[in-house]
Order: C-alpha cells, then sequence, then structure tokens
C-alpha cells in the first residue's frame, strides 16, 4: 500500500472516530447507538470513508479517467516521464487538501444534526437545512474527486491510457450501452427530454 491510501484511510477512521466521540458525549444520544458502538452520524460518515478510496470513482476509471494515485502507482509500467509523475503528484495533493477540507465540513455538519437531536432542537426546517448543505458538501466532495479523474486523464498520453486499459483489465463499452442517455434518442429529443 502507498503512504497516501494509508494516510486517506486513516483520515477517514480519524473521522468516523471523532463523530462518534462527539455523539457518545451528548447526554441524550441514542441507547442502541451507544450499545452497538455506532452513533447514526458514523453509519452516515461510511459513504465518506469510500468517497476517499477508489470504490466512488468506478465508472470514471472505467471509462480511462484514472485517479492521480493510481496513475502514480503505476508509474513504471505506464512509463511516465517525470514531468508526468510531478504533475500528477501536484494533482493529487491539491485534490487531497480539498477532499480533507470538505470531509471535516461534513463531519461538523453531521455533528451539528446529532448535536441538534440530542438537545431535543430540531424541526422540520432544521432537518431540511442541514441535509440540504450536507448533501451539497457531498456532492462537492463527488466533484473534486472526480475532477481529479478528469485532469490525471489529460496528463497521459493515449499509448498510456490505452497501457492503462490493458493493466487494469478494462474492456471497452459495448457501442449501444448508453444510447438510453443519448439525447438525440430520448424521448422529447433533448437533454431536457427525460
Amino acid at each position: 500500500m502507498t503512504r497516501r491510501f494509508v494516510a486517506t484511510l486513516a483520515l477517514g477512521l480519524l473521522l468516523v472516530m471523532g463523530v462518534a466521540f462527539g455523539a457518545l458525549t451528548h447526554r441524550q444520544a441514542d441507547p442502541a447507538a451507544r450499545t452497538a458502538g455506532e452513533t447514526p452520524a458514523a453509519i452516515e460518515q461510511k459513504p465518506l470513508v469510500a468517497a476517499l478510496t477508489d470504490g466512488d470513482s468506478t465508472a470514471a476509471e472505467r471509462n480511462l479517467y484514472p485517479a492521480p494515485e493510481t496513475v502514480l502507482q503505476m508509474a513504471d509500467q505506464l512509463a511516465l516521464a517525470p514531468a508526468q509523475r510531478q504533475d500528477l503528484r501536484a494533482l493529487q495533493q491539491k485534490s487531497d487538501g480539498e477532499l480533507n477540507a470538505l470531509s471535516r465540513r461534513i463531519a461538523l455538519e453531521e455533528r451539528r444534526l446529532d448535536f441538534a437531536f440530542a438537545q431535543n432542537n430540531i424541526s422540520p426546517a432544521r432537518i431540511d437545512g442541514i441535509t440540504a448543505q450536507l448533501g451539497a458538501l457531498q456532492g462537492r466532495l463527488r466533484a473534486v474527486r472526480l475532477r481529479s479523474h478528469l485532469a490525471a486523464h489529460d496528463v497521459l498520453t493515449p499509448q498510456q491510457l490505452l497501457r492503462y486499459a490493458k493493466l487494469r483489465g478494462f474492456q471497452p463499452a459495448p457501442p449501444d450501452l448508453y444510447d438510453d442517455l443519448d439525447p438525440d434518442k430520448m424521448d422529447g429529443g433533448g437533454r431536457d427530454g427525460y
């Protein structure tokens, strides 16, 4: 395992532990959650941890938009030039910084939601506001992750991308796989026709 992968995994575990600890310190925390060892916020954090791994990016990877970390792990096999390695490292550092900042904000919003319930200071409007903020942050986290795939793709040559696909065992998609998403073939004849 690379140091970056271990660091990302450790960050995810720290986030889950921090949320769990924060919820356990509230007087009115759910006793069933305490007994099971997981708070509702910790359960909600599991998708966040998955998003920090390659699991959230399967479609990008499969379609030749690899994660910078994945490309760096395969640097020798892909015969990356020193400039490409440097660009990918910079890209990975930038996206890691953004992902870490967003992860902290998500954890804070989860704690706010737990705290509102624990203090019996909750209403439909408050739930809507906090969960909308959580959804927006989680969407931004995913966008940062996927934009890093797009940028990594642009660093590689077409030959390196084909080598990447071969090394990963990816096969080309059947030509009709996405016909139902083609705006010209949709009912209504346009992007807004669905």
